[in-house]
């Protein structure tokens, strides 16, 4: 989780001093640019990418998926039973990045 924060203060940094740069006359526009980018970086670094568990694999997990609970690093389950088929569902910077 520290790492996607660090990432989201980067490109904050960054839209801020755009903004300074841009925007002279503003004083409020640097610190609102980089709560803006901060805020939407987080939510796309952060949103829930799903990809569903072919059925031949189901049967190979060990325990069974029904009994697993676990949790990714914003704390939403992994696996998740959505429209009669098991997902598995991990933030888009996992997928991306490690998987």
């Amino acid at each position: 989780m520290t790492f996607v924060v660090g990432v989201a203060l980067v490109i904050a940094v960054l839209a801020g001093v755009a903004a300074r740069l841009s925007l002279r006359r503003r004083r409020w526009a640097p610190p609102a640019a980089a709560l803006l980018a901060f805020t939407a970086s987080l939510a796309w670094l952060l949103h829930p990418v799903c990809v569903a568990i072919p059925p031949e694999d189901l049967a190979s997990f060990s325990p069974p998926i029904e009994t697993r609970t676990d949790t990714d690093m914003i704390g939403e389950r992994v696996f998740q039973q959505r429209d009669g088929g098991w997902f598995q569902c991990k933030p888009w910077i996992a997928r991306a990045m490690f998987f």
